[in-house]
């Protein structure tokens, strides 16, 4: 019979797929909400290419939200293969990624609307850059927080471990770089940010692995830490 001590040593362990599906729904209302806000074109002057062109501005706010929760969607598939499990920590960290993404969606509207510029074309663009920076920025928090805690696969090698914490540490740099360069000029920044966003398009490098003998003693090294 399980004592009390050993159920709650052991509750705080948690296999990842609950966390992968709820991370699912989540994206998956985030990126279908923007379709709310499009609309069919009217074409009450006759002229339906006008109508479609009013609304240009829309289309493409949408069109840049799906890249960027899509490119999320994409690798947090990629990033929950390489745990083990999570815990309480790291589950709260994603409530924060998850909101964060869930709203970069509108701050791009006022963004294509501005994009000509004009008066308020920094101010968009400012505001956006700094929406889009907050995920990246709990994305990477939520990464060392499980590297930390050793919640990742433990046969994976040290070395890629510090190649992927390298990577998402630069992403989320770079996006508060394009961040501050906006200040002076906000094209600039959106430039830089996009670069950095579309670098996401490359699959991820393949997981790279412990010896047989060094990927079996870890594992069963993590299985007693965790007993």
């Amino acid at each position: 019979m399980t004592s009390r001590t050993d159920s709650q040593a052991a509750a705080p362990n948690r296999t990842t797929d609950r966390l992968e599906a709820f991370s699912d729904a989540v994206l998956a209302i985030a990126i279908t909400l923007p379709v709310v806000e499009l609309h069919a074109p009217r074409s009450d002057d006759g002229d339906l290419a006008a109508g479609y062109l009013r609304l240009a501005p829309d289309y493409a706010a949408y069109g840049i939200s799906v890249i960027l929760i899509g490119l999320y969607w994409a690798h947090s598939h990629f990033t929950g293969k390489l745990l083990r499990k999570t815990d309480h920590g790291y589950n709260l960290l994603s409530v924060g990624f998850l909101a964060a993404v869930s709203i970069t969606p509108f701050p791009a509207r006022p963004l294509l609307e501005h994009l000509v510029s004009d008066a308020e074309s920094k101010t968009a663009a400012i505001v956006y850059l700094g929406v889009a920076a907050a995920p990246a920025t709990w994305w990477f928090l939520r990464w060392i927080y499980a590297t930390a805690r050793s919640l990742t696969d433990p046969r994976l090698t040290d070395a890629y471990l510090n190649r992927i914490t390298i990577k998402y540490g630069i992403t989320a740099a770079s996006y508060w770089a394009a961040f501050a360069v906006a200040f002076w000029d906000w094209g600039v920044g959106l430039i830089a940010a996009g670069i950095v966003t579309l670098t996401y398009l490359v699959p991820p490098a393949r997981p790279a692995f412990k010896t047989d003998v060094q990927s079996t003693t870890a594992l069963e090294m993590a299985d007693k830490k965790r007993d």
